[in-house]
C-alpha cells in the first residue's frame, strides 16, 4: 500500500470514530509530500521523517509544535497497529502548560476602551466584515462562548426571540443552549435585520456571519481585527505567544461571572457547575482554572471559596 493511501485510511478511521479530521487531510498530505521528499519506502514512517516533522520551527508556539507532534505520533501508532515499521515520537504528551503563557484579565475599563474603539473602526456599513467582527468581540465576552464555536453559527441555531443561541458540534461534543443577556440579543437582533435590509444576499446565507460574499467570519480575521483595537485602544500587547489573546474574552466573562457571584453572595460551590456548563467544558474540572485569575480580580473571593470549596483551590 502506498503511504497517500496509508495516511487517506488512517484519516477514515478517525472520522469512523466520530472525530471532526477538519485539518487532518491537509496535514496527512504535507507529511505525505515530506515523505516523498524524502526518498522514504512506502510502507514505513521513518525517524528521520519523523524529526522532520516535528522539529522546532522560527517563530512557533510550544503549543503548535506539540500540535504538530501529535498529529505524526497519531499516525505512527496506526501505521504500528497495522502491522508497518513506525518510528513514535518520545516526548511529552497532550498540551503546552499554562504556565507559558500569563492570561490577559481585562479591566472593565478595559473593555469599555477596547468595545467602543472596535465600534469606531469597523466603518459606516453595520454589517460589513470589521463591524461583525466587533459585535463578535462583545458576543465573546458577553457569552463565554469560543472563538470557532461564535464565527459558526448557524442563522438556525440563533433564537432572537429568546436571546438563546444552540452550540452544535462544540469541543468535545458539548453541544449546548447558552442564554445571552438582553442587550446582546438586542444587539444581534439589529445586525441581522440591518444585514438583511442593506445586503439582500445576506437571506441565502445560512452562517449567521456570513457578509457580504456568503463567506463565513474567520477566527484569523477576528484575531487580527482584535489586534487592530487592541491598537487603537492603548491595550498593550506582548507580541506572539503572550497577548492579550481573543480567548482572554472568555476568560473574562468566567472570571467576572465568578466575581459577580461572589458580590451577590452565591455559594461559588454551587456555581462551579453551572459556569463549566455555560462555557462548555466537559467536567467541572476544567472550569477550577478560572478560580485563581478570578480571586485576582475580587479580594474577598479567595476566603468564601476556601470556605465553600477549598478542595478545588488553587495553592
Amino acid at each position: 500500500m502506498t503511504f497517500a493511501k496509508i495516511t487517506s485510511a488512517y484519516v477514515a478511521e478517525r472520522r469512523a470514530v466520530g472525530l471532526k479530521c477538519e485539518r487532518d487531510d491537509r496535514v496527512m498530505a504535507r507529511i505525505a509530500a515530506l515523505h516523498g521528499e524524502l526518498g522514504c519506502p512506502e510502507d514505513e514512517l521513518p525517524r528521520a521523517l519523523v524529526e522532520a516533522w516535528i522539529a522546532k520551527r522560527p517563530g512557533e508556539s510550544e503549543t503548535t509544535g506539540l500540535r504538530r507532534i501529535g498529529q505524526v505520533r497519531g499516525l505512527a501508532n496506526y501505521m504500528m497497529r497495522a502491522g508497518y515499521d513506525a518510528y513514535v515520537a518520545p516526548g511529552r504528551r497532550g498540551r503546552a502548560d499554562r504556565g507559558t503563557y500569563e492570561p490577559h484579565i481585562f479591566t472593565d475599563a478595559e473593555l469599555a476602551s477596547l468595545f467602543s474603539t472596535a465600534e469606531a473602526i469597523a466603518g459606516g456599513d453595520p454589517a460589513s466584515r470589521r463591524a461583525q467582527a466587533a459585535r463578535l468581540l462583545r458576543l465573546l465576552y458577553s457569552s463565554g462562548l469560543r472563538c470557532g464555536e461564535a464565527c459558526s453559527l448557524a442563522k438556525g441555531d440563533v433564537d432572537l426571540e429568546a436571546g438563546i443561541p444552540a452550540i452544535r458540534h462544540a469541543k468535545n461534543g458539548k453541544g449546548r443552549l447558552v442564554p445571552l443577556h438582553p442587550s446582546m440579543t438586542h444587539m444581534l437582533r439589529i445586525f441581522h435585520d440591518t444585514a438583511a435590509l442593506r445586503h439582500p444576499q445576506y437571506g441565502g446565507h445560512g452562517l449567521f456571519w456570513s457578509l457580504p460574499e456568503g463567506r463565513p467570519m474567520t477566527t484569523g480575521f477576528v484575531y487580527r481585527f482584535f489586534r487592530k483595537a487592541l491598537w487603537a485602544a492603548g491595550i498593550s500587547h506582548g507580541g506572539r505567544g503572550r497577548g492579550p489573546r481573543v480567548r482572554d474574552l472568555r476568560l473574562a466573562f468566567a472570571c467576572h461571572r465568578l466575581r459577580n457571584w461572589v458580590r451577590e453572595g452565591a455559594d461559588a460551590d454551587a456555581m462551579m457547575p453551572v459556569l463549566a456548563a455555560h462555557v462548555g467544558h466537559a467536567d467541572i474540572r476544567r472550569a477550577e482554572y478560572y478560580l485563581r485569575p478570578a480571586a485576582e480580580i475580587c479580594p474577598g473571593m479567595v476566603a468564601q471559596v476556601e470556605r465553600e470549596c477549598g478542595w478545588v483551590v488553587p495553592s
